[in-house]
């Protein structure tokens, strides 16, 4: 269900930055969407049985997606699987044995997505840390809300970035239920809905 949340957000943002660029209420409603995405890493991180295959078909949606991705924003940054991808490496890294090559592969991560300009940059990285290290703690909106404060302050991301801080409620709240997502629905809605916008875009430009 919060994968679905997640998509649905997300694609009302892109609605809004494409179509409705002075509607700030569809943008304020898609700042919920990265962190969900984010805790989904979080999550996937811990269960997956097979690290490097997730994080292979993230690089593959990624790839996929980046070259309509810039037709649709051309905002120069690398997509957001990327930074996704990004906090599943650091994930791993924090876990090896030896801390200190683990820092050091992790400081040498982030300094990619940053001079790189992974979408949301180290922000983004952080927080999917964030939610993995703090995922039932009741705290968890407050250490968000740091975050996400750091984030425009650094970032210069616009104010509303601190409705994200709902997805934390979300996630604290979440209950157990069956609905389970196809692995193509979870792995094609990125690229497809952002091709499909792209297409619409310019049919009705």
């Amino acid at each position: 269900m919060i994968k679905l949340i997640a998509m649905i957000t997300m694609l009302v943002d892109h609605i809004g930055a494409v179509f409705f660029p002075n509607a700030l209420w569809l943008r304020i409603i898609g700042r919920v969407s990265f962190p969900l995405f984010a805790w989904g890493i979080a999550m996937g991180s811990r269960w997956t049985r097979d690290w490097k295959r997730y994080a292979a078909r993230l690089l593959a949606v990624a790839l996929v997606t980046q070259i309509p991705y810039s037709l649709l924003f051309r905002n120069g940054y690398w997509n957001i699987c990327f930074t996704l991808l990004s906090g599943l490496l650091v994930l791993k890294l924090l876990q090896i044995p030896n801390r200190m090559l683990g820092m050091l592969g992790t400081l040498n991560i982030l300094a990619l997505v940053h001079f790189l300009e992974f979408e949301y940059g180290i922000y983004g990285v952080l927080t999917i840390l964030v939610f993995y290290y703090c995922q039932e703690d009741g705290k968890l909106p407050l250490y968000q809300g740091i975050l996400t404060l750091t984030g425009i302050l650094i970032y210069s991301f616009h104010v509303i970035q601190l409705f994200s801080v709902v997805s934390s409620f979300i996630v604290l709240d979440r209950k157990k239920d069956e609905l389970r997502l196809n692995k193509w629905v979870q792995y094609g809605f990125y690229p497809i809905h952002i091709i499909l916008l792209y297409i619409l875009k310019g049919i009705t430009a």
